[in-house]
C-alpha cells in the first residue's frame, strides 16, 4: 500500500514499469519505411520534419497505451495532456525511425509474442476494453509494432548510458538506497481499493495526534496497530516494515524515514494514503559498490529517461510544424462554473501525471 513506481519521468517510461519486462531489441524488420499502425488512413493531426500523424493512427498508440495503462484515459481527456501525449508519441516515432531495421531473434520474438498473449487476454477478459480495442481497429499487429517500438526505444537510450552517468545518478539519489526498519500506524484518508474518502483530513490528523500520544506514554506498537491501522500490510505485525528499502515508498513516507530521528515517534506525516504515525528503527546506508544489478539496471533506466526527456523538450519541438487535434466542445451550462472545473481536472490530472512520472517500480 505504501510503495510506489520508481523512474516514469515519461509516459514511454511508464508502459516499461508496467509491463515488467526485459527490454529487448525490437520486433525485426519494421513495416515498409518504418509505418505506424493507421499511418494514413483518417485526417492528419500533427506535422513534423519527414513525418505526419493522422487521428486513426493516434487513435490506435492512445487504446493501446490506455489498455496497458488505465490512467492514460484521465490523461487525454485533458486537451492540453492530450497534445502532450501526442507530442511524446511523435518523439517516439522519430527515435524509432533513427533505429533503423532491427533484426529480431528468438529471444525478442518470445517476449514479443509473450506480451501480445497477455494483451490480449486482458481484452478479450473484459467487455469494456474489448470495445475499445475493436472501436479503435487494434489488431496483433498493431499491438507487436507499439511494443517493439517502445521496447526497443529503451533499450537503445540504456545502451547509451555510461557507467559513470549511473554512478552519478546513484550519488544524487543515495538516501533511496537506504536499508530502513520502520514502524507506523496508517490513518488513512482515502479507500486504497476505491479511491473514496474514508474520513476528513482533520479527522485523520485528530485520531494520529492521538496514536502519538499514546505511543509516546509507552503504549504498545502491536495493540495500537491493530487498532487504529489501516494499512492492512503491517497492521498484524505492529506496524513494521523491516529492512525495506527506501526508494520503494511514497515520496512523503520515504522522506520521513531518511530523515527522522532513529528511534524516536514523529509528528503524524501526510501522504496520499492519509497520516502515518512512524519511528524508525535502523537505518543502514547501502554503498555502491553494494548495490544489487536490479538496483543498477533501475539507476541506468533513470539516466534514460532522463536523456528521453531532453530529447523531447529540447530537440523534438524544433521537429514539430503543426499539431490540429479537435476543439474540445464546451457545455452551454454556467461557464464560469465549467472553466473552474476544467481547470481543476487539469490540474488533478497534472498533480496525478508528476506523482507517476517520478515514481519507482512497484515491488509490493
Amino acid at each position: 500500500m505504501l510503495r510506489t513506481n520508481y523512474w516514469r519521468k515519461a509516459t514511454l517510461l511508464a508502459l516499461a514499469a508496467v509491463l515488467v519486462v526485459v527490454l529487448a531489441a525490437g520486433c525485426g524488420k519494421k513495416k515498409e519505411e518504418g509505418a505506424a499502425p493507421g499511418t494514413g488512413e483518417g485526417k492528419t493531426i500533427a506535422t513534423y520534419t519527414d513525418g505526419t500523424v493522422t487521428d486513426k493512427e493516434f487513435t490506435k498508440y492512445s487504446t493501446f497505451f490506455g489498455i496497458v495503462q488505465p490512467q492514460t484515459e484521465m490523461y487525454l481527456s485533458i486537451p492540453q495532456l492530450q497534445e502532450q501525449f501526442l507530442r511524446e508519441y511523435i518523439g517516439y516515432k522519430v527515435l524509432y525511425k533513427r533505429l533503423g531495421d532491427v533484426k529480431q531473434d528468438d529471444a525478442t520474438k518470445k517476449e514479443v509474442d509473450n506480451f501480445y498473449t497477455q494483451m490480449k487476454q486482458q481484452i478479450d477478459g473484459t467487455p469494456e476494453i474489448k470495445k475499445k480495442a475493436d472501436d479503435a481497429g487494434l489488431t496483433e499487429t498493431d499491438i507487436k509494432y507499439f511494443y517493439s517500438m517502445i521496447s526497443s526505444i529503451m533499450k537503445d537510450q540504456e545502451k547509451k548510458v555510461t557507467d559513470d552517468q549511473v554512478k552519478k545518478e546513484y550519488d544524487t539519489t543515495k538516501d533511496d538506497y537506504n536499508m530502513i526498519s520502520v514502524r507506523h500506524i496508517l490513518i488513512g484518508t482515502v479507500d486504497p481499493t476505491t479511491g473514496a474518502e474514508k474520513r476528513k483530513d482533520e479527522e485523520a490528523l485528530k485520531i494520529a495526534k492521538e496514536v502519538k500520544a499514546k505511543l509516546d506514554a509507552g503504549g504498545d506498537w502491536k495493540a495500537l496497530a491493530k487498532q487504529y491501522s489501516d494499512d492492512t500490510g503491517s497492521k498484524d505485525n505492529g506496524g513494521l516494515y523491516e529492512d525495506q528499502q527506501a526508494k520503494g515508498w511514497v515520496a512523503e513516507f520515504k522522506d520521513a524515514a531518511n530523515k527522522q530521528e532513529i528511534g524516536k515517534v514523529g509528528e503524524p506525516v501526510k501522504s496520499q494514503f492519509g497520516y502515518h504515525v512512524m519511528k524508525v528503527e535502523k537505518r543502514t546506508p547501502t554503498a555502491f559498490d553494494k548495490l544489487t544489478a536490479e538496483d543498477k539496471t533501475l539507476l541506468k533506466q533513470a539516466v534514460a529517461s532522463a536523456n528521453l526527456n531532453k530529447f523531447m523538450t529540447d530537440e523534438l519541438p524544433k521537429m514539430i510544424t503543426k499539431i490540429d487535434l479537435p476543439k474540445a466542445e464546451t457545455p452551454a451550462a454556467d461557464d464560469s462554473k465549467t472553466d473552474d472545473s476544467k481547470t481543476d481536472n487539469a490540474d488533478k490530472a497534472n498533480n496525478d501525471k508528476a506523482t507517476d512520472d517520478k515514481a519507482t517500480n512497484d515491488k509490493k
